[in-house]
């Protein structure tokens, strides 16, 4: 999982779990609020009650306590009051239908109050509130309440429903901005990040003029100028390598044809009668003459291509007929190795506008690959069109190419360690880096697929015609 996706689940689930553990502590505090404030609401009700019988009792008027009575009796919560008169010895029951009821008051103090849960006769649960009334000269009455507790648990629920539904609201809603204010947080890491690692690529891909353009005074902003402080010095090592490049293969390469042309003309004979031994002599420095030519030739060819001034010649290009001559070269090579060298065209005709000496080059490289990292087996190109394109396939039964080198393996003098059970003559570490750059140059692509220990098939398109628009594509010198 990205840095992008692991931030934001990350931070996203600190803030669910924050919000959720909040929620469960506000949904138990609110519950206990709730009950605290109906416990309060009741012993104010009572007192109120009290106030209105003592004023009855004072006053010999019972109509106030009565209207108290029958307003209580139309609260849901409210099962039954009652109320002693000690001065006419009478109590008052409402709804009267629970008169009968053997109401018991506990002993209480003056004025004290008390509570308690009793069972009626059809088997309703009431919690009792009793407060008791002293009017002095020993006389005292008292005033009861009946709560249902199913009611009082109703309305707390009820209550608690309504503060949750306005709780979840304002929960969803922080959490969704919770969740856009981590994606925004890490967009803001991981954007520059991006950048940095779009600029790897291009200086891996050796485009380096690509600077990383981070304008921040964080860690992100130093890793950023200490990128671009490299990227600076690569390319001034860089540019001293191609100067170096440039001026040894030129003062190398005017020594080595002058050394060929004499071999060359002491294998003829025009020198004199050379003896056998001489003459291996002679053969053995023509070979490794031409082999120091080729290299170096390659050296000035990626030269060109890193200066962008391999210019193509178009013209129309016979592929098979190019293809059928570098078969015949090689062939000899694989009969050697006991391998199968063959062309397959998969298409009528193969019709193509490119340069010929780099589709030739092109080829041959990658041909000369796949018979040298092919022990045993085959190697086998195919040529084809497909969308408006040729596409030549070399595929090898070789050593094959471990996946975490794919990325390298067209980079300069880079050369693929192999395992011990495949050791083969390595090459120079630029064949394959020519192939792309000329590749390139004409507007096309290369890719490859392999495995270690199950061969390689390398794959090559190139426009059928000319297209200027695709050849060396443009790299921005300024920020990514």
């Amino acid at each position: 999982m990205k840095l992008t996706g692991r931030f934001f689940l990350s931070h996203g689930g600190l803030v669910l779990f924050t919000l959720g553990a909040g929620f469960l502590l506000f949904y138990g505090g609110a519950r206990f609020e709730l009950k605290r404030q109906a416990e309060a609401d009741q012993k104010q009700y009572l007192a109120s009650f009290a106030l209105a019988a003592r004023e009855a009792v004072v006053q010999r008027e019972d109509v106030a306590v009565l209207n108290f009575m029958r307003l209580a009796s139309k609260n849901p919560a409210i099962v039954f009051t009652a109320f002693f008169n000690p001065t006419t010895r009478s109590r008052v029951v409402l709804p009267i239908n629970y008169g009968k009821e053997p109401l018991l008051v506990p002993t209480l103090s003056a004025g004290g109050t008390g509570t308690k849960n009793i069972r009626l006769s059809d088997g309703t649960e009431v919690f009792l509130s009793v407060q008791k009334l002293n009017f002095g000269s020993g006389s005292s009455g008292w005033v009861e309440i009946g709560y249902s507790g199913l009611e009082i648990e109703k309305e707390i629920q009820n209550q608690l429903q309504r503060w949750l539904n306005l709780s979840l609201l304002t929960l969803s809603v922080t959490l969704i901005l919770g969740w856009v204010v981590s994606w925004l947080v890490s967009r803001h890491l991981v954007d520059p990040l991006k950048k940095i690692r779009e600029g790897t690529r291009l200086v891996r891909q050796g485009k380096l003029d690509s600077l990383v353009e981070v304008n921040r005074a964080d860690e992100i902003g130093d890793l950023a100028r200490d990128f671009n402080s490299m990227v600076l010095q690569l390319k001034e090592l860089d540019e001293m390598k191609r100067d170096f490049v440039s001026g040894v293969t030129h003062d190398l390469g005017t020594p080595l044809h002058a050394i060929r042309s004499a071999a060359n003309f002491l294998q003829e004979g025009k020198g004199g009668v050379l003896t056998d031994k001489q003459g291996e002599y002679l053969l053995m420095i023509s070979n490794n003459t031409t082999h120091l030519i080729g290299f170096i030739n390659n050296l000035l060819t990626v030269a060109r291509i890193e200066a962008a001034k391999v210019d193509p010649y178009l013209e129309a290009v016979d592929v098979m007929t190019h293809l059928n001559d570098l078969v015949t070269l090689y062939q000899t090579q694989a009969h050697a190795k006991g391998l199968t060298l063959t062309l397959v065209k998969k298409a009528p005709y193969v019709s193509l506008i490119s340069d010929v000496t780099m589709f030739r080059q092109i080829a041959q490289n990658l041909l000369s690959n796949a018979i040298k990292f092919t022990v045993t087996g085959s190697v086998e190109l195919t040529v084809s069109e497909e969308n408006g394109d040729m596409l030549l396939k070399v595929r090898d039964t070789g050593i094959g190419i471990d996946p975490q080198y794919h990325a390298l393996i067209f980079d300069k003098f880079f050369r693929v360690k192999q395992p011990k059970e495949f050791q083969t003559r390595e090459g120079s570490g630029l064949g394959l880096s020519i192939v792309k750059g000329l590749v390139s140059a004409l507007g096309g692509t290369v890719e490859v697929e392999s495995g270690l220990g199950q061969g390689s098939v390398f794959k090559v398109r190139l426009p059928k015609q000319p297209d200027p628009s695709r050849w060396y594509p443009a790299v921005s010198g300024g920020p990514v």
